[in-house]
């Protein structure tokens, strides 16, 4: 992953409460503990594997979130913890 798909993927989770779900709900429907996400905003490079499998999961269920994430980054937004 390079570092404008990692700013891509921070800035989708951080956008999620936007579209109707809480952080800590979407780690309890992936599976995961909330605060590993948070860890994941704040500036932890996730795995391989687990940077997959959230994408896939934001593009299938919350593709309006990565799309303005997307957006975002193609129009120079300021992303905050970078």
């Amino acid at each position: 992953m390079t570092a404008q798909e990692l700013k891509m993927f921070r800035a989708a989770l951080k956008h999620l409460p936007f579209y109707g779900i809480s952080l800590k709900d979407f780690a309890e429907q992936i599976h995961l503990r909330p605060h590993t996400l948070y860890n994941y905003i704040c500036g932890q490079r996730p795995s391989y594997k687990h940077y997959q499998y959230i994408l896939y999961v934001l593009e299938r269920d919350y593709p309006a979130a990565v799309a303005e994430s997307r957006e975002m980054i193609k129009q120079g937004g300021k992303i905050y913890n970078e």
